[in-house]
This record gives structure tokens, sequence and C-alpha cells, in this order.
């Protein structure tokens, strides 16, 4: 069996709802679009989403702390070398010395 890229996106996709989260078409969420979730397709975090997962993992937790939390999380994204984040191939990376 030859596995594509959207045969492992469905499989992905079905094994998160089986998991019980939302699977919204991304267009729809798409920078431009009515309920875009994004300004850019290179904002990799969706913000709200996140701030909203924070808030309702600690529900008990003031306001601030949340913001700081998401400040780390953010922090600890933008300050991850690109190569790990698969962003920065090893050849490019070594070309750049």
């Amino acid at each position: 069996m030859l596995f594509t890229e959207s045969i492992i996106e469905q499989a992905t996709l079905d094994w998160f709802k089986g998991l019980g989260y939302s699977i919204l078409n991304g267009p729809d969420i798409a920078p431009g679009e009515l309920f875009a979730e994004r300004i850019s397709y290179s904002d990799v975090l969706l913000e709200n989403r996140v701030r909203l997962a924070l808030a309702n993992i600690n529900p008990s937790i003031p306001q601030e702390a949340i913001e700081d939390a998401y400040r780390k999380i953010v922090g600890a994204y933008c300050n991850t070398p690109l190569l790990v984040l698969g962003m920065v191939s090893p050849v490019e990376n070594d070309n750049r010395r």
C-alpha cells in the first residue's frame, strides 16, 4: 500500500477525532476568512486556542498567570533552533557556516 500525504493526514484527523477533538476544515479558518484563526500561514501557534486551553486546564489561576504561561510557551518555541523545528535542513545549516 502506498502511503500518500492525504492518507496520513486523514488517518491523523480520524485519530484526533476519536480522542474527542473537533476537526475544522483548514480553508474555513485560513487567513483572510471570516473565522480565521491566524493572520498568516507562518503563524504556527493558534494564539487564541493556546490561551483558551491554558485557561481550561488551569481554571483557578489568575489571568496574569495564563499570560505568563503563554509567553513562556511562545518564548520556548521562538528560542528553539530552526534546525530542531525542521525549518532548516542540515544541509542548509552547514551552508550557513
